[in-house]
């Protein structure tokens, strides 16, 4: 009901150099495994992440501001944010500029959509 749309990434390229991205998928509450965190903070320290890890790609991604020309990890990284997420990826950051900035197509439809 209140869930997001769109995603926005940034700095996409301080991962350019890791091996392996250790991604948190869920958490596990006194045996259980759920992808919420509880409203309540009593006992937050019993809380355990739950990671998936995924490939790195150990290539420069700064300043690319094409989808289709990031690393194919890079890529998939990306796809399993939306997957996992449940939104699109509307905009990504490669690097400190805003000319680092790609705009993905069906987010740049969406908002001109909203100002028409």
């Amino acid at each position: 009901m209140n869930g997001a749309e769109w995603l926005v990434v940034t700095k996409l390229d301080v991962l350019d150099t890791l091996e392996e991205i250790p991604v948190c998928v869920g958490y596990e509450i006194g045996g259980r495994v759920t992808d919420e965190i509880p409203a309540d903070v009593h006992g937050l320290e019993l809380i355990k992440p739950v990671y998936t890890t995924l490939k790195g790609w150990r290539e420069q991604t700064e300043g690319i501001t094409e989808f289709d020309k990031l690393p194919k990890a890079a890529r998939d990284y990306l796809r399993f944010q939306e997957r996992e997420s449940g939104a699109r990826i509307g905009m990504v950051s490669t690097g400190p500029d805003r000319d680092q900035t790609m705009v993905l197509p069906e987010f740049a439809e969406a908002l001109d959509s909203i100002h028409k």
